[in-house]
């Protein structure tokens, strides 16, 4: 599963696009131990964040054991020379780190805590290597320290880790359905490594007689008792970990916050345990202050350092930002008011406190929302340290908070003001910007919709824009912001802003994406790669040049682990083709969707990646080729989908909340089966629809204002993707065939839905992009107004790529240009708002065509 985490790694490598951290450019520290040109009879290369050495003649088994070498940063240099020449003398493969660059990132905060530290690796061809290898790499690296590799067995002392996994790139879902790497047992099924903090075994797997020390050590009882009582985990990063705890010597509840030598680098190379200092000196200091927790103690445990602070009743001032008032028209004009009264008294405490801190020579550097807790009785507490400085300190934050974070040039009081109008601007308008050029839109934004006092907004741009930057302009705003819109220009920018972000010399993607459900970017399918952004370009009646179509039939042929989907696989690459003319291509790849491993059964229902996308695609082959083949396998797909919504609502798949939405719910379904009544009368499916639309319908709820959520197990949403406005295209449809109060009071709510004021994100399936082309289906003379309006709020997320309109992808951290998040998709959903022709996305109305492109100027 992606989480904000994971959208953190994606956002090392480019400053402007989403990008695989691996593609970080770290040639400037490239380690010569990795590098250095290998001896006859060898051969290396790349694989990630390492160069692998490999002895020509050697065959490494399917799985086994591998000793890992984690080193302190100062330290990585000399150990890959020292694992290099052993592993040449013994004739050993290994993996050793790229760059010290690589070995920072592989060390750092944010990095994947049961990845980290793994920095060189010695892969064994035999058991029978392993003693040796312990032996004398044990000498040769006797002194060094580095991280301790979370589940690992430790050897000795250490900087040798050992554990037993797969040399090939095996995978099984785990319990949310994540590919994970994965070991074979000897039944011949796989099950999925293990990743636990403390090292463990299979239970099938018997260890050598070597490590029988090191397992004992693992297992024996610590000399000392560990004086607290863990409750739970708050927060689980690499290096460190934060608690609610007990203190077992006096029963007081705190807060522990836990750091591991050597791991968890920020950008400034420093280590969890030397921040834990860090923060421990800020509270001495200011120790006495009614903002500041209490310091309860300090210990080292196991190696392990740990800080105990007073334990703080209220809510982070991110939590208390979810009663954002901006969701609806109705309930901005109730909420509106109070809101601003509450965050302004929150932040001018913010603001005395920070001031307070530069007495006592204390100067944060970063701030972040859920750092500000704010007590039952207003008054606030911070309660993270770890980014503090003096006040002369003119550098950067080392931790990498891009939002909340004081540039470099900025110390002492200069630095906290800029500290304090971020969050200003964020609880006012929580839309992460790129582009200084924004602030201007965003500021107006603040002023129109909030009852803030006068200057508020100028005091916003002085605090927050680059020195000497005086400009009130901001054009990616203009095209869209204007009274009037002239929608040739604007798609004429958007698809220029497209074309200068591809990259057909790139293999693993044509076009910059955001990262998808399986930490993937780019390739070759409908919602987040090549697929889509053509299917914009040809939708927005413009040419789509033959090297991209070259792209796209490569990289479908080349991939060697295929899904089928229609918006994550082949099928999405298949009607692509197929409506850019080459039909031979598209058919040729329907019939390798034919060919792949895997029952029917085993798909999921819905749109996005399962039996009714897949159905919807055949259907429409069927039609225009007249091929009975590909009928007689939609309508297979349908009835056995048909019996699956019968039996009931859908079931959770892996731990999930039950499949939901147009994208992978009923809803879906459900545009199967009125296609099908379409196409055949029968009455049956559109009795099918309805059962179908009736099991999401039950998951909807309408809030106060009057707008309906569908609810995906713990929110709920209004998005395209998978909330209820997805739900108006096939209520639209079914209403063309039956009157049905119930479902038509349900569009009408959902109509109300698409009013939003504020939406995060811009894109088609989960943003306001979604909310355009949702209002362009419903058509109604009531809708031209409310389109307009969500179209001049695009503005507020419209971006500049070398001088062309582009669009930040989820999260809006990086620019996007594919349809799911991105340019694509905006493009999309404008065409079908400004030519009411087809719905934006296929397969959700009566009007999609099979023709070829129209030519527009």
């Amino acid at each position: 599963m992606i989480t904000p985490k994971d959208y953190g790694r994606f956002c090392v490598a480019d400053p402007l696009f989403y990008e695989y951290p691996e593609r970080l450019d770290d040639d400037g520290t490239a380690l010569a131990a990795a590098h250095r040109q290998p001896p006859a009879g060898w051969e290396s290369g790349p694989a990630g964040w390492w160069i692998r050495l490999m002895p020509r003649a050697t065959v490494l088994p399917a799985q086994g054991w591998k000793v890992h070498v984690s080193v302190a940063q100062d330290q990585v240099a000399e150990a890959g020379e020292i694992v290099r020449g052993h592993c040449l003398d013994r004739n050993l493969p290994c993996d050793i780190v790229r760059s010290l660059a690589a070995a920072r990132h592989l060390n750092g905060r944010d990095v994947d805590r049961f990845e980290a530290g793994r920095l060189l690796t010695v892969l064994l061809p035999t058991e029978d290597d392993l003693p040796q290898v312990l032996r004398e790499l044990g000498v040769l690296l006797d002194g060094m320290a580095g991280p301790y590799i979370l589940g690992t067995l430790r050897h000795g002392a250490g900087p040798l880790y050992l554990s037993y996994g797969s040399y090939r790139k095996w995978t099984c879902p785990d319990a949310a359905g994540e590919p994970v790497p994965a070991i074979r047992r000897p039944d011949g099924d796989l099950e999925c490594e293990p990743r636990r903090a403390v090292f463990s075994l299979p239970e099938w797997v018997t260890p050598p007689g070597v490590l029988r020390a090191d397992l004992a050590a693992l297992n024996g009882k610590p000399a000392e008792q560990f004086p607290y009582r863990v409750e739970r985990a708050l927060h689980l990063g690499n290096g460190s970990g934060t608690y609610h705890a007990a203190d077992t010597r006096t029963g007081e509840a705190v807060v522990l916050r836990e750091a591991r030598p050597h791991a968890g680098l920020d950008e400034r190379g420093d280590d969890a345990v030397t921040r834990l200092r860090t923060q421990h000196g800020a509270l001495t200091a200011l120790a006495g202050l009614d903002w500041v927790p209490r310091l309860m103690g300090a210990t080292v445990f196991a190696e392990h350092h740990f800080l105990a602070v007073e334990r703080i009743q209220g809510d982070s001032l991110e939590s208390l930002s979810l009663q954002f008032p901006l969701t609806s028209a109705a309930q901005s004009a109730r909420e509106a008011s109070g809101y601003t009264a509450r965050m302004l008294d929150v932040l001018d405490r913010i603001d005395a406190a920070l001031s307070e801190s530069l007495l006592s020579g204390v100067c944060f550097k970063a701030l972040h929302p859920r750092s500000v807790l704010v007590r039952p009785n207003g008054h606030i507490a911070v309660v993270d340290f770890a980014s503090v400085t003096d006040v002369q300190d003119t550098r950067p934050s080392a931790l990498g908070e891009e939002e909340f974070a004081a540039p470099a040039g900025l110390q002492g009081a200069a630095a906290h003001t800029y500290l304090v109008n971020a969050l200003r601007l964020w609880l006012f308008m929580p839309l992460p910007y790129r582009q200084p050029t924004k602030l201007p839109t965003l500021t107006h934004t603040i002023e129109q919709h909030f009852p803030v006092p006068t200057g508020f907004g100028a005091s916003l741009l002085a605090g927050l824009r680059p020195a000497g930057d005086t400009s009130q302009e901001d054009p990616a705003a203009a095209l869209l912001a204007a009274r009037h819109h002239d929608w040739p220009a604007v798609r004429d920018s958007i698809v220029a802003g497209i074309h200068a972000t591809a990259t057909p010399g790139r293999t693993d993607r044509l076009f910059p994406g955001s990262p998808t459900w399986h930490k993937t970017l780019g390739g070759h399918a409908f919602d987040h790669g090549a697929a889509g952004v053509l299917y914009a370009l040809h939708r927005a009646g413009v040419g789509v040049p033959a090297e991209y179509v070259a792209w796209l039939v490569a990289a479908a042929e080349r991939d060697p682990d295929p899904r089928p989907g229609l918006y994550d696989g082949l099928h999405g690459v298949a009607l692509t083709l197929d409506v850019l003319g080459h039909r031979d291509h598209a058919l040729a790849i329907l019939d390798r969707c034919r060919k792949l491993p895997g029952a029917a059964e085993d798909l999921p229902p819905g749109l996005a990646s399962g039996t009714a996308g897949i159905a919807l695609n055949l259907l429409r082959f069927a039609a225009v080729t007249a091929d009975g083949r590909l009928l007689e396998a939609a309508v297979r797909m349908a009835d056995g989908l048909g019996d699956l919504v019968r039996r009931g609502p859908l079931a959770e798949r892996r731990g999930d909340p039950p499949p939901y939405g147009l994208l992978h719910g009923t809803a879906g379904a459900a545009l199967l089966f009125l296609r099908l009544h379409k196409e055949t009368g029968q009455s049956r499916y559109l009795d099918l629809a309805d059962l179908a639309l009736r099991h999401d319908l039950a998951r909807c709820r309408t809030l106060s204002d009057g707008t309906v959520m569908l609810n995906d197990g713990v929110l709920g949403l209004p998005y395209l993707h998978g909330g209820s406005m997805g739900l108006a295209f096939p209520l639209l449809e079914y209403l063309r065939h039956r009157d049905d109060p119930g479902k038509a009071s349900v569009l009408a709510a959902i109509r109300s839905t698409c009013e939003p004021v504020y939406v995060r994100n811009a894109g088609l399936l989960r943003g306001r992009a979604g909310v355009v082309a949702t209002l362009a289906a419903l058509d109604g003379p009531q809708d031209t107004p409310a389109i307009s309006t969500q179209i001049r709020r695009l503005a507020w997320h419209a971006q500049r790529y070398r001088g062309h309109l582009a669009w930040p992808g989820f999260r809006m951290h990086r620019l996007s240009a594919d349809l799911a998040t991105g340019s694509a998709g905006v493009l999309l959903a404008l065409g079908s708002a400004f030519e009411r022709g087809e719905p934006a996305l296929p397969y959700l109305g009566p009007r999609d065509s099979t023709e070829q492109p129209v030519q527009r100027r």
